[in-house]
Order: C-alpha cells, then sequence, then structure tokens
C-alpha cells in the first residue's frame, strides 16, 4: 500500500515537472515588450533608446547609461522602482514588467 502512494507521488511529481518545464518559455524575458513599457513610462524623462534624441528631463540617466553599469540587473531595476526618487513617479509595474524592462535595458550595452 505505501509502496503504490509511493509510486503515485512520484508520477505526480514527475507530471508537475514535466509541465513546469514546458512552461519555460513563458516566463523569459521579453525585450521587445520592455523596448514598450520604456517609451510608454519612462521616455518622458529618460532617453530610452539609441533613436531617442533627448528627453525633458536632462538629470535623468539615459537607459544606456544605466545598462552600461556593473551593477546593473533586474534586482537593481525592481528595488529602484520600488524606491524611485523624489521626481520619479510612482510606478505600479508587475515583475513580469521589470524583467522585460531590464531586458530591454540590457540590450542597450
Amino acid at each position: 500500500m505505501l509502496e503504490a502512494v509511493d509510486e503515485m507521488l512520484r508520477r505526480c511529481l514527475l507530471v508537475a515537472g514535466c509541465f513546469l518545464l514546458a512552461q519555460a518559455p513563458a516566463f523569459a524575458a521579453d525585450a521587445k515588450q520592455g523596448k514598450a513599457i520604456a517609451e510608454r513610462w519612462c521616455s518622458g524623462c529618460h532617453v530610452v533608446g539609441h533613436e531617442q534624441k533627448s528627453a525633458s528631463n536632462d538629470q535623468a540617466p539615459t537607459f544606456a547609461s544605466l545598462a552600461a553599469r556593473a551593477d546593473f540587473n533586474t534586482d537593481r531595476l525592481a528595488f529602484l522602482l520600488l524606491k524611485p526618487h523624489p521626481n520619479m513617479p510612482q510606478l505600479s509595474l508587475g515583475r513580469s514588467e521589470i524583467v522585460d524592462l531590464a531586458e530591454y535595458i540590457l540590450t542597450l550595452k
């Protein structure tokens, strides 16, 4: 009886593991979506791409300069968005949007 339960548990874990592996590409960062977020929410103050010549706030760092920082990563961006500086509006981006935005910024290296 215990062996049958153990075997059923192993099969359930195997099925769950296969499901999670199949879903892995859905969790991948999307730089294209990140660019759309940057253009919509960030381009008013930041230069968000090579094609943008200027922004209204010359004190805001360009996204290319953020990408060039050795300490820039998704976690750093998430922290910056949770604790924004005074001139930055409070954004309500989800974790996947932050990951996408960070992925886009990293393409500007």
